[in-house]
């Protein structure tokens, strides 16, 4: 035997419209759907019931046939005829046997003979509950493995820009008198023991709050300006830590200028917000690759990616300031 218990896991945050123009079987049935649904909206009639029905979300349709204005019949045509595909239970009582194979035509789930015995009302609940349950399940994983490969799509596109990048900057650097390479290299090779494991900490935490925030622009939830205030919190506390130590201070005055563009641009910011996280996510790759080879490797030159990370800011603020684009922005599918 099913029990309320079982039912509720999966029936809890469900809404079922419940349609019988006999106030008695109303009321009997009513206080055991209400505890297992989260919403039960009640009507007296078909057209009462397709009213409720166009003005809320519902889950299942639990409908007599026999009602006035509208029967159970031309409610659930009706209803076949918007987009959504609730779960459909008819009440029949066993004189309405020849409406069977109109019934079947119009793709009913569920049959209940009344009067309802309780044990098949239940029986019938879990099993279209957990047809739901397993659809909204099934969407669910549908819906976050086409946001992983979406991001994985942006991060190959964005790994090859890099890559051409640091070729560019690479090609740059060998171009470079090597006397004097060597003359600043021998100046900046010590900044690696100069750097405080507390801060080591603190920038892998906040490029780990950074990724979080820029994979929320992508997932269609509404932001707002708390949102931005806390993006720019964990920018600017990048920066502090930047602005520690001397080799880091062009960096920190680039990032600096940066979150005072984001306040200022804010309306710009939330407006194309998939497109602001594409941008976004290219500056964090490139902050990223820094954090790591600089912070938690020794790099030979600890400003080698400065013009990287100014590059990938000033794409930023020219797409907030919706300047024309420049030769080295980056296209995106």
């Amino acid at each position: 035997m099913v029990s309320a218990k079982d039912i509720k896991t999966m029936s809890q945050e469900l809404n079922l419209l419940y349609a019988e123009d006999e106030a008695m079987l109303r009321d009997s049935m009513l206080p055991t759907l209400q505890k297992l649904f989260q919403n039960v909206y009640i009507a007296k009639d078909g057209q009462e019931a397709y009213e409720l029905y166009q003005k809320n979300e519902i889950d299942i349709v639990l409908t007599d046939i026999n009602m006035p204005n509208m029967d159970g019949v031309e409610l659930i045509t009706k209803i076949n005829e918007l987009p959504s595909e609730p779960i459909i239970i008819v009440l029949s009582a066993h004189d309405e046997s020849t409406l069977l194979k109109t019934l079947i035509n119009l793709e009913v789930n569920t049959f209940l003979n009344k009067p309802v015995e309780k044990d098949s009302l239940m029986l019938t609940l879990y099993r279209n509950c957990s047809i739901i349950s397993n659809k909204k399940l099934l969407a669910h994983y549908s819906q976050q493995l086409e946001i992983e490969n979406r991001a994985m799509r942006r991060k190959n596109v964005i790994l090859e820009q890099k890559l051409k990048q640091l070729a560019t900057q690479t090609n740059k650097n060998e171009a470079r008198n090597e006397p004097k390479q060597a003359t600043e290299t021998s100046k900046e090779e010590s900044y690696y023991n100069d750097l405080m494991q507390d801060d080591i900490d603190e920038l892998r935490d906040l490029s780990e709050e950074l990724d979080t925030y820029i994979m929320m622009m992508f997932q269609n939830e509404s932001l707002n300006t708390v949102y931005i205030n806390k993006l720019i919190d964990i920018y600017q506390k990048y920066t502090s830590v930047l602005n520690s130590y001397s080799e880091f201070y062009e960096i920190s005055s680039i990032l600096q200028h940066f979150t005072q563009t984001i306040i200022n641009l804010e309306e710009k910011f939330l407006r194309d917000i998939n497109q602001t996280g594409i941008y976004f996510e290219s500056l964090q790759l490139t902050l990223e690759t820094f954090r790591q080879n600089v912070w938690e490797k020794e790099a030979k030159d600890p400003k080698f990616y400065n013009a990287s990370l100014k590059n990938d800011i000033q794409l930023v603020i020219d797409f907030l300031e919706e300047k024309e684009a420049q030769e080295n922005e980056i296209e995106f599918f």
